[in-house]
């Protein structure tokens, strides 16, 4: 599988947004959770975003749904997708003015007859800063 993600971060106007992309620059169709691809709001701790520097994690407060295994979204070869969710509510961030450390951490399926073959599929860290009243 050659696959390639990478996260962006908005926190202007006091809303942190999160545009995920994916690029398959191989032969094959691969397949990418729902929640990174089309979800308005994602149910559920998608991202691992945490107060830099020191790692202490920001607690997901958002709500929670839970996902069903067929929840994929196809990607073909040599295509790319990109799609931006606001995690703005999702998240306990901190009063003040304050830098954050985000990333992505989980899988993608290179067949979807075969569920139980997954990949890890995981982001480069991003920071970014974020003023909250």
């Amino acid at each position: 599988m050659n696959l390639h993600a990478s996260l962006s971060v908005d926190a202007r106007h006091d809303k942190v947004w999160i545009t995920f992309k994916a690029e398959n620059r191989g032969e094959r169709r691969v397949w990418l959770p729902r929640a990174l691809t089309d979800d308005p709001r994602p149910g559920g701790r998608v991202f691992d975003v945490r107060v830099h520097p020191g790692g202490a994690p920001i607690a997901y407060v958002g709500a929670n749904a839970a996902r069903g295994g067929a929840d994929w979204f196809e990607l073909p070869p040599h295509s790319a997708h990109t799609h931006t969710v606001d995690i703005t509510a999702d998240y306990a961030f901190r009063p003040g003015d304050h830098t954050y450390e985000l990333r992505y951490a989980g899988l993608a399926l290179a067949d979807i007859h075969h569920p139980e073959a997954t990949t890890p599929l995981v982001t480069e860290p991003v920071l970014f800063r974020h003023i909250t009243p």
